[in-house]
Parts: structure tokens; C-alpha cells; sequence
């Protein structure tokens, strides 16, 4: 399994992508994150301070992770609406079979490029 580390987003972000990268990270909608923020700087005033510390040390997601999961999602996506768009002819089941193992196989070739750079 990959290990999951915390980056600020380039896709989901509204000033430097904090809130995008730590939603991601928790793997839960950005949205939560934002509100979460906003209620506690108005009650405390600290997260703009953390806000603006994470903006400074957070390193930018690396542009493979970016494409690697939305290739991971629109993926996901496509084989949890099979059920609704009637039974797929055979080629088109293939097709998608193919693309998931290439994408497994990537995955499985960077983590492994992962694990000897020492990352």
C-alpha cells in the first residue's frame, strides 16, 4: 500500500491549497475542512497563524500524484456506476480490465521506485 503523506493540493485550493491537501489527506470532502477553519478562526483567531505556518512548510503534491489519482478516481467511478448503465458489451469490459491492471501496475512500479529512492 502507498503511503499517504501530506502536501498541499494543486487541484483543490482556493488561496495556497492547505485546506484541499489536509481534506485529502483525511480523505474526507475540502469543504468540511474549509468550514472547520473558518468557525475556528472566528471563535480563537489561531489557525490564520497555522494556516499561514503551513503555507511556508508544506511542500506542493508532486505533479505524478495528481494525475495518479484522478486516473484512480475517474476509474473507481466508472466500475461503481456499472449497475446503472445496463450490462457493458464484452470489449468495452476488456477495455476498462486492461486500463485498471496497467494503473495497478504503475502503482505497484511507483511504489517500489518509492521504496528504493529511500522516500
Amino acid at each position: 500500500m502507498r503511503e499517504r503523506r501530506l502536501y498541499r493540493s494543486r487541484q483543490d485550493r482556493r488561496l495556497f491549497g492547505i485546506c484541499g491537501g489536509i481534506a485529502e489527506f483525511l480523505r474526507i470532502d475540502s469543504t468540511l475542512v474549509r468550514v472547520g477553519v473558518v468557525i475556528l478562526t472566528i471563535c480563537t483567531g489561531v489557525p490564520i497563524l497555522i494556516y499561514l505556518l503551513l503555507a511556508m512548510i508544506m511542500p506542493k503534491e508532486p505533479s505524478w500524484t495528481q494525475a495518479y489519482t484522478r486516473e484512480k478516481y475517474d476509474l473507481e467511478n466508472e466500475f461503481a456506476y456499472d449497475g446503472y448503465r445496463g450490462e457493458p458489451d464484452l470489449d468495452s469490459q476488456i477495455d476498462r480490465l486492461e486500463k485498471r491492471a496497467l494503473v495497478m501496475e504503475v502503482q505497484r512500479l511507483r511504489e517500489e521506485l518509492l521504496k528504493y529512492k529511500g522516500i
